[in-house]
């Protein structure tokens, strides 16, 4: 068969059959898929640093790893189960939804590490909203998508925290989907738009902080009780059963990449506005990072928050029975959530 080379970086559609190796051999080549977004910068930094291809020559293995770009779980996960990339990566609730789904199956998926935990902030422009409490109906809420997605489930898990756990949906009808982008630039226009509300993240939220026109209604970390694995990136079992010491080198690299962020922010930092052509402020950027609540850690934390609200919701069929299920076995020996 022959073999498809991917360019690194490379945004485009991904179609490659999996890759030719011989009986008991590991995978010659790692094919790994970043979404947009500052969690993802970990992995950001672990491509420009060649830190998960230093792991793999240390293994004695092949030291090739083809990196793309995907925007979006739905798409994240199609690629993943065409077998056109091994590791994903994106917000949490996407890859619980395929784990329940796919699990016993060759499918069957399983999260390898956390990603940076960045708090969520929502803001308004409403002067007359101090909580999600004071929302009306003549209020709409910006979300990055509606239905199922990280955003939209913390303004769900804030209206169940505050109304009780019937009323998770209480906000659903304000909501609107709109790239953070587009609902940035909205929320802060000279003139009112219909957007009076926005389920932020980073870097988005830091500018919004130092508009006088808004107002912080609430913080993840308000909701989830402290840092919390949101982004994650995950593999089937069956690529990791198949090349066990492939995947551990791919987690080792990128605990090493963590290593670097927590003790190198401001590089890091530089290294990520380069690798996404952005003007942005580094020495702001990593003033923002150094907040307490922000951790740089493959570690999960808190993870089994997100999976038991969807379950109470209905979007999981029951909960998991713990953390280490969903999780790979690399993991396991270490004190997660």
């Amino acid at each position: 068969m022959k073999r498809r080379r991917f360019l690194a970086a490379a945004a485009a559609t991904l179609a490659a059959p999996a890759m030719v190796r011989a009986q008991g051999a590991e995978a010659r080549q790692v094919r790994i898929s970043i979404q947009p977004g500052m969690s993802m910068m970990p992995l950001v930094v672990a491509q420009a640093r060649g830190t998960i291809e230093a792991r793999l020559r240390q293994a004695n293995l092949p030291g090739a790893v083809a990196w793309n770009q995907i925007s979006g779980g739905p798409a994240m996960n199609a690629a993943l189960l065409s077998d056109s990339i091994d590791f994903a990566s994106g917000g949490s609730p996407g890859m619980f939804i395929l784990w329940e789904r796919a699990k016993g199956t060759r499918n069957e998926v399983r999260g390898l590490a956390s990603m940076a935990s960045i708090p969520q902030m929502m803001f308004t422009r409403n002067p007359n909203v101090k909580t999600v409490a004071d929302f009306t109906s003549r209020d709409r809420i910006a979300v990055p998508s509606v239905g199922v997605g990280l955003q939209v489930m913390l303004v769900q898990m804030a209206a169940a925290k505050h109304w009780g756990p019937q009323a998770w949906n209480r906000l659903d009808p304000i909501t609107i989907q709109m790239p953070h982008a587009e609902a940035t630039v909205a929320l802060a226009a000279p003139i009112a738009t219909e957007i009076t509300a926005h389920m932020s993240g980073p870097p988005q939220q830091w500018a919004q902080m130092k508009d006088p026109k808004l107002t912080r209604v609430f913080e993840s970390t308000e909701i989830v009780g402290g840092p919390a694995t949101q982004n994650i990136m995950w593999a089937k079992t069956s690529f990791r059963n198949a090349n066990p010491r492939t995947t551990r080198a791919v987690l080792d690299g990128v605990d090493d990449a963590m290593v670097f962020c927590r003790n190198n922010l401001r590089e890091a930092v530089e290294i990520f506005l380069r690798a996404t052509n952005s003007n942005q402020d580094p020495a702001e950027l990593a003033r923002n990072l150094r907040d307490p609540n922000v951790t740089f850690d493959t570690t999960p934390s808190r993870s089994m928050f997100f999976a038991e609200f969807m379950a109470r919701v209905g979007q999981l069929r029951a909960t998991p029975a713990d953390w280490k299920e969903v999780w790979m076995p690399e993991l396991h020996d270490r004190q997660g959530s």
